[in-house]
């Protein structure tokens, strides 16, 4: 059983350490995740700061030239009068080269391009009209104009600036910068980053990774493609869906993304002062590989604490297993000794016994003089009732009052009874007898002993009280063992008020809690501390030599602890001592059980 226990402890000891090596490793992962996260968020945030920098640089660096051009006289010559084209062509040549633009082009109120910088290429933008152009309508309507498209003829992507030329409140037509942002786009890509833009619908039309651009991040909706399609503004290119798509939404700037089976983390931030958001990417990949590692190494140090623990506790069981067979054997050797010492111990307990018998037998001799004298000062009292019931049966019987004889003669018989009682205390003295129960009324009993000791208490002038219960108060016991207990008190109380001069004795009888209580209050001087202990001990007694041999109390002690009750003595306040005793009521409902 010892061993299926320490099974089963062990089992649970090493199922404990598994669960807290495991929240253990789990906690360290979530804490290592998050730190890796939250370090590849911040670095991610710096990085969108700068490109957000580099890219709005790129697009405000010539945002000062189509205004510069529209006041120029030789733009305005061209669309005023429409000669001067050969100069102007070479003007605007000659700036793009200076200022790095794209292209440099002059579109009249119609749309249609008089003057390029391309002018002597194949692919020159003169002669073609770009009225359809969001750029064209907003600088038409009085507003410097903002686009990014792909070139309707050079099929080559920019970012075109307009700025409206008007004489007189009168709209002549419009200049173009097309500012060209690829090198931009190769820089993020040669930096082995990944940094998107969006614009407002959504569309990747910057990406340092060509796979990903000209995607979008939704779907598409009808009215979305129609002003897309009306604007020519990425060409034939399909706007597929981006293969970017969110499986974790972090916050409105943060979110997991996942693409070709891999984990990325993607910033966005808003372009100041225009409605495209540019993304930073970054794979998840090294914060999935550094907390794997962490979780590797925290699991073999998990499993190297554990078998060390177990290790170390196998250890102490072995020293421990060690230790108990010494111990072990040292008490077999003490069991051993033990073993003589008590049957030596044995040997003279039983001569002990031997010796203490014959002491007993000695004391019993020596005290059967004493007993006897004691037993016939118990009969003094029912001789002398006896004597005045005799005389009174004489006396009725002259006079013919037969009845009140015979109730006489009755009494002398119940008293005749309780002289037997008497007689038998040496038989109680010595041995428990045989409980003779039945249902007793203790009223009836205090009674008796009262017409017993009536005498005696006439003798000493006694003045007696009683306090009884009005309602018949029943216990299960002897009549006869309960009066001698009555008896007996009532003469120690008489007894112990023959040297004082107010002689009172108070009995009270009163039931509760199942339990009868019997009260005999004396006004003697009381009992002295130091014979509380003894007061109940066979042949103790305070009267002089001669006067009692100490029987009484220890007897009446036995009679109630026989009957389930107990029997008590304290010192009164006002003076004197009470004894007090209580016995188990009478169960009505099982009345005659004992017997």
């Amino acid at each position: 059983m010892r061993r299926f226990a320490k099974k089963m402890t062990s089992g649970w000891i090493l199922l404990i350490g598994i669960s807290v090596a495991v929240t253990v490793i789990w906690q360290v992962t979530r804490w290592v995740h998050e730190s890796e996260m939250a370090a590849l968020a911040e670095t991610g945030r710096e990085r969108l700061t700068l490109y957000s920098g580099t890219l709005n640089g790129a697009l405000n660096r010539l945002v000062y030239l189509p205004y510069v051009l529209a006041r120029n006289d030789g733009v305005e010559r061209v669309l005023t009068h429409g000669d001067n084209v050969e100069q102007l062509n070479l003007d605007l040549e000659s700036l793009n080269r200076w200022a790095g633009s794209e292209a440099l082009y002059v579109m009249d109120a119609m749309g249609d391009t008089l003057a390029s910088s391309n002018w002597q290429d194949s692919l020159s933008y003169v002669g073609h009209n770009y009225g359809y152009r969001p750029y064209f309508t907003d600088a038409r309507a009085g507003d410097p104009g903002r686009f990014f498209a792909i070139g309707a003829t050079t099929g080559r992507p920019g970012y075109f600036m307009s700025q409206p030329v008007s004489r007189l409140g009168q709209f002549l037509g419009i200049v173009v910068v097309k500012v060209d942002l690829t090198p931009l786009q190769d820089d993020w890509h040669e930096g082995g980053e990944t940094v998107l833009v969006s614009d407002d619908d959504g569309i990747l039309f910057l990406s340092s990774r060509k796979e990903w651009k000209y995607t979008t991040l939704a779907p598409l909706t009808a009215e979305q493609r129609e002003k897309i399609d009306a604007a020519r503004q990425y060409g034939d290119q399909p706007l597929p869906l981006s293969p970017l798509q969110t499986t974790r939404e972090i916050s409105a700037d943060q979110r997991i993304v996942r693409a070709d089976g891999v984990d990325y983390l993607m910033l966005s931030r808003t372009l100041n002062g225009f409605d495209w958001k540019i993304f930073h990417v970054a794979p998840l990949a090294p914060v999935q590989e550094r907390v794997q590692a962490v979780a590797a190494i925290s699991t073999a140090s998990a499993l190297l604490i554990l078998a060390l623990g177990m290790y170390l506790r196998e250890r102490r069981q072995k020293q421990a297993s060690r230790l108990k067979a010494r111990e072990a054997e040292a008490t077999k050797e003490i069991n051993l000794r033990l073993q003589e010492e008590i049957e030596e111990h044995y040997r003279t307990e039983q001569a002990l016994r031997d010796a203490q018998a014959e002491l007993v037998q000695t004391s019993k001799l020596a005290a059967l003089g004493q007993m006897a004298a004691g037993i016939v000062h118990e009969l003094n009292q029912p001789i002398a009732a006896m004597r005045t019931y005799a005389a009174s049966g004489r006396l009725l019987l002259d006079r013919g009052q037969q009845e009140k004889a015979h109730d006489t003669f009755s009494e002398v018989t119940r008293i005749t009874d309780h002289m037997a009682a008497i007689t038998a205390q040496l038989k109680i003295f010595a041995h428990k007898t045989p409980r003779q129960n039945e249902r007793v009324e203790l009223q009836t009993c205090l009674d008796g002993a009262l017409s017993m000791t009536a005498a005696l208490l006439g003798e000493v002038g006694v003045e007696l009280e009683k306090t009884l219960s009005r309602q018949p108060v029943l216990i299960s016991g002897d009549r006869g063992r309960i009066e001698q207990v009555l008896v007996n008190l009532i003469r120690n109380g008489v007894d112990a008020m023959r040297e004082v001069t107010k002689r009172s004795l108070l009995i009270s009888l009163t039931s509760a809690e199942e339990m009868a209580e019997i009260a005999i209050t004396d006004s003697g001087p009381g009992i002295e501390e130091q014979y509380f202990d003894e007061l109940f001990n066979p042949f103790f007694t305070t009267k002089e030599v001669g006067k009692g041999l100490g029987l009484g109390l220890s007897i009446s002690y036995r009679i109630v602890t026989d009957l389930g009750g107990t029997i008590r003595a304290i010192n009164n306040q006002q003076g004197g001592a009470s004894f007090i005793v209580r016995l188990p009521l009478a169960k009505t409902d099982k009345i005659g059980a004992e017997e």
